[in-house]
């Protein structure tokens, strides 16, 4: 926790810590882990038994291993997710798409309109932030979530 900032100085941090050894809690590491767990060690002295328990640096050390691992297979899922769609969508292209797209709700009454029902062949598909887009050769551009029947 940083106290606010003294005389210009910043936070307390940033005066105790010179600017090449400053790093922020996300930035932190196994790397920067095994580091300190390897200057405890220096400092215990073996024949103290209460100078610093090892098994918790080495459960400690487990814990981010399982971590990386777990990252690195979730991004591995998220790739393949991803291929997948790409894959899907474009054995969409040259065929007949239908997809049911919400409509805004009606300017004047400001009730609910029902669905717009939009069918075409697809001519080309993009991938964007939300996802797959069909684009259809009627010149309109569907996400791949709404559509409904393919055929």
């Amino acid at each position: 926790m940083g106290v606010a900032g003294i005389g210009g100085f910043g936070t307390l941090t940033d005066v105790l810590n010179p600017p090449a050894q400053r790093t922020k809690g996300p930035e932190l590491g196994q790397q920067d882990f095994l580091k300190i767990m390897i200057e405890q060690m220096k400092g215990a002295n073996p024949l103290d038994e209460g100078s610093g328990d090892n098994s918790q640096f080495f459960a400690q050390l487990v814990q981010f291993q399982t971590l990386d691992a777990m990252t690195a297979m979730q991004k591995a899922i998220t790739m393949l997710t991803e291929v997948s769609g790409l894959s899907q969508a474009a054995s969409l292209v040259g065929k007949s798409v239908s997809a049911s797209v919400p409509r805004t709700a009606d300017p004047t009454t400001g009730l609910p309109r029902t669905d717009e029902v939009v069918s075409g062949v697809v001519t080309l598909v993009t991938f964007e932030d939300g996802g797959a887009v069909a684009h259809l050769d009627n010149g309109r551009q569907v996400p791949m979530k709404l559509v409904k029947a393919v055929g």
